[in-house]
């Protein structure tokens, strides 16, 4: 009988947790690294300006460091940091007044749709365009239906998590969802593979993990 992958991979989290509270911060390193993308398109859904992003998302992560202990790990902690991500973002937007809807300039693209087959410089740069496309056309729509996109259509979580970590019911997620579909053209969603877009990888990965770790590094030298 196969293992449930759920339940293997919340036994390594609590595993990781456990020893993180018992002074092996190096461990906290695996669950930056996990959660990156999702935190950073849990972040971009409020905050259009990515390097307030990160900075957003290397407080999210000291401040779920300095709170591990309040941690249940009867529940997610994708969904604990997810909640203390939104709550960073909403007071990074109550004491600015910079951020502003972003313009969607349909007219300055040129769709194509992404020929997987085929990926020479050509078609990646159209894979690029459509992409970037995409984004703009997300960042129209308002924070609230722009988190549940995000998280849903964007990251894949199911309706039930996504309840969780927005505090609303299942139905209400469920009709947020779809106000944010009709919002967005059936057109434009066609034409790209909005699952790849707003990656978080590579350096910039590399250097949030690296930001957090010397943080918590040079404040709790006792460990």
């Amino acid at each position: 009988m196969k293992g449930n992958p759920t339940i293997k991979i919340e036994l390594n989290e609590a595993l990781i947790i456990e020893k993180v509270l018992d002074g092996e911060i190096e461990l906290f390193e695996i669950l930056l690294r996990r959660y990156n993308e999702l935190l950073f398109r849990t972040i971009r859904s409020y905050v259009d300006v990515e390097t307030d992003v990160e900075d957003i998302m290397q407080d999210t992560y000291i401040k779920a460091f300095e709170k591990l202990y309040q941690f249940n790990n009867n529940a997610m902690f994708s969904t604990w940091l997810i909640r203390i991500g939104i709550n960073e973002a909403l007071q990074k937007k109550r004491k600015t007044s910079k951020y502003k809807t972003v313009a969607l300039q349909q007219d300055d693209y040129v769709l194509q749709i992404e020929d997987r087959t085929i990926m020479n410089p050509e078609h990646k740069a159209m894979y690029k365009e459509s992409s970037c496309f995409m984004e703009k056309a997300i960042d129209t729509l308002p924070e609230k239906y722009k988190i549940v996109f995000m998280l849903k259509e964007v990251e894949g979580l199911a309706i039930s998590d996504i309840s969780k970590c927005l505090n609303l019911s299942n139905s209400n997620v469920k009709v947020r969802l779809h106000r944010a579909r009709k919002m967005l053209q059936n057109s434009i969603l066609s034409l790209t593979d909005y699952t790849n877009i707003f990656e978080f990888g590579n350096s910039k990965c590399d250097r949030i993990v690296n930001n957090v770790m010397e943080y918590i590094h040079k404040t709790y030298p006792r460990f």
